[in-house]
């Protein structure tokens, strides 16, 4: 086979992968499974080859109802006798559940053929909405409609490999077909995602809360009613649950805010500081009238920000309260040079470039590009080090706490020894060129395989004060949410100078961390600054 050939994968992958995650979570969590997983273990195994197929077909696609008259699969020769065989064993049930949703099966016509009361030029919208449970057994009648069973228990256990009910088997397929090239991790080196039990089955009930808030949203039911009795602060007391929990805080106060029950919004607020919550919650004690608590919130943000929007948040509110602090996005964009160019057809940072390119400078419209580049390859073997407990399965393509503090807090000294090893810009591109040639197009969040980069990133390097570089990538590594983007847009240089501009049209404004990276890059003595853009005409 060459190269360019399309790999083919078996005719049962689907049933192999399933069987690898099976086995997989029954060695790494064997602390956290109980008797439905393991019921569910050996009811599956002893089932034949053909019906796993099938309730895997079944369970794969979307939905839980199916029409057993319109499954035909290669690999599955007698469909029937796998029906009767699933439903024999309880991983199906055939034409039992009254549920509406079994409607959507059917084709428009199909449905207006079967009830005599419909219009025939009814939309199949219109249709669903006036079918009901009481016209389900006509379409009984006519076939057999299978519905999935066992689900929470192949859920569960697909978590339990992927960490999150988000979690697609399709994932297996992407990587042996090479539509992605992954890192090859250690196996023996995978640590679980969950401590516990509890803490994995709070990581469920999350996902179950987060559909049916959904649900009682579009209903416009009141959702303080249904919200009375959750267990916040056991979810939140779980590491892996709380990032579920506080995403979900953030959008149900948001959501309280919104139809004008600020009460209500402050109390969830109130579970989390993760950003914007201490934000919305200043502007709601203002609102409130509660002067003094909100600017004591605002005065703790700006001593210890949680990221860059904070810090600006806080700046801007104190000052409109009179308490000067000088960092004035306004400011910065007043006091910036300006050149006048004729309004651009394309982009205003193409239309800058070829500006400067007239002037004997070479550029490129960098961004994040150039500096997550740099970090991604300088810090590869700290990035993919199964050592911290951060790699769960082999699917992964970035560590699992690569967004939280405690990545650079458990990898500072890595990370400070790494750098320290470049102690000329000629090392450091030697490290770059050797990493871009030996994991060229592997998966890596930060770097993007361009036929640019590479030659970017030398140049940046060799142009760059190797003490600016080096303080600018441990400073992403505080924060990698935040701190990987931001960077200036322009990346200019000519045979004696270079100059990163952070490109604003007429009615651009700065945002917080686009603010931070011209500060901190400034302050590292890096030649950066704002350049205001004015049309001609």
């Amino acid at each position: 086979m060459s190269k360019n050939d399309p790999i083919i994968l078996p005719e049962k992958y689907y049933l192999d992968y399933f069987n690898y995650v099976l086995e997989f979570v029954e060695r790494q969590y064997d602390h956290i499974l109980d008797k439905p997983e393991y019921l569910f273990y050996q009811e599956f195994r002893d089932l034949s080859e053909q019906a796993q197929c099938l309730y895997l077909r079944f369970s794969n696609r979307q939905g839980n109802y199916f029409r057993i008259n319109k499954i035909a699969y290669a690999e599955i020769p007698d469909v029937h006798d796998a029906k009767e065989e699933l439903l024999y064993q309880g991983f199906i049930q055939v034409n039992e559940s009254n549920d509406p949703d079994q409607f959507r099966l059917f084709t428009r016509q199909e449905l207006i053929s079967l009830y005599e009361f419909l219009h025939p030029t009814q939309k199949k919208s219109e249709i669903l909405l006036e079918l009901t449970e009481t016209d389900i057994p006509i379409i009984h009648e006519k076939e057999e409609v299978a519905e999935v069973l066992k689900n929470e228990e192949v859920d569960f256990i697909k978590m339990l490999f992927f960490g999150h009910r988000g979690g697609r088997m399709t994932d297996f397929v992407i990587r042996d077909v090479g539509n992605v090239k992954i890192e090859k991790l250690d196996e023996t080196k995978f640590s679980p995602w969950f401590e516990s039990r509890e803490e994995a089955l709070a990581v469920m009930h999350l996902s179950q809360l987060k559909k049916m808030i959904y649900e009682i949203q579009e209903a416009d039911l009141p959702l303080e009613d249904y919200l009375e009795e959750m267990p916040w602060n056991t979810w939140l007391s779980y590491p892996r649950s709380a990032k579920t929990a506080e995403k979900l805080l953030l959008k149900i106060a948001y959501y309280f805010e919104q139809i004008m029950k600020p009460d209500l919004a402050l109390s969830y607020y109130s579970y989390t500081d993760k950003p914007p919550a201490r934000e919305r919650k200043v502007r709601l004690l203002d609102r409130l009238d509660q002067k003094e608590e909100a600017m004591q919130m605002a005065k703790q943000m700006l001593e210890n920000p949680a990221n860059a929007s904070e810090l600006t948040f806080a700046t801007d509110f104190l000052n409109r309260k009179g308490i000067r602090i000088d960092r004035s996005m306004t400011k910065r964009l007043k006091d910036a040079p300006s050149i006048e160019i004729p309004r651009p057809e394309s982009t205003v940072e193409k239309a800058v470039l070829t500006y400067f390119e007239e002037k004997g400078w070479d550029g490129l419209h960098a961004e994040n590009f150039l500096w997550r580049g740099l970090f991604g390859l300088t810090f590869w073997n700290v990035i993919f080090d199964e050592s911290h407990g951060s790699f769960h399965h082999p699917l992964q393509r970035q560590p699992s706490d690569l967004n939280d503090s405690i990545f650079f807090e458990s990898r500072e000294p890595l990370l400070t020894n790494q750098l320290n090893r470049f102690r000329t810009r000629k090392q450091l591109i030697q490290r770059i060129d050797t990493l871009h040639e030996e994991k060229n197009g592997i998966a890596n969040r930060f770097v993007t395989w361009h036929e640019s980069l590479l030659p970017s990133l030398e140049v940046m390097i060799q142009k760059l004060p190797l003490k600016s570089l080096k303080k600018v990538l441990l400073e992403m590594s505080k924060n990698m949410k935040e701190n990987s983007a931001g960077f200036p847009d322009l990346f200019l240089w000519n045979e004696d100078d270079y100059q990163f501009y952070e490109v604003k049209s007429p009615n651009d404004q700065l945002s917080a961390q686009q603010l931070f990276w011209l500060d901190f890059m400034a302050s590292a003595k890096i030649n950066v600054d704002v350049l205001r853009v004015n049309y001609l005409d």
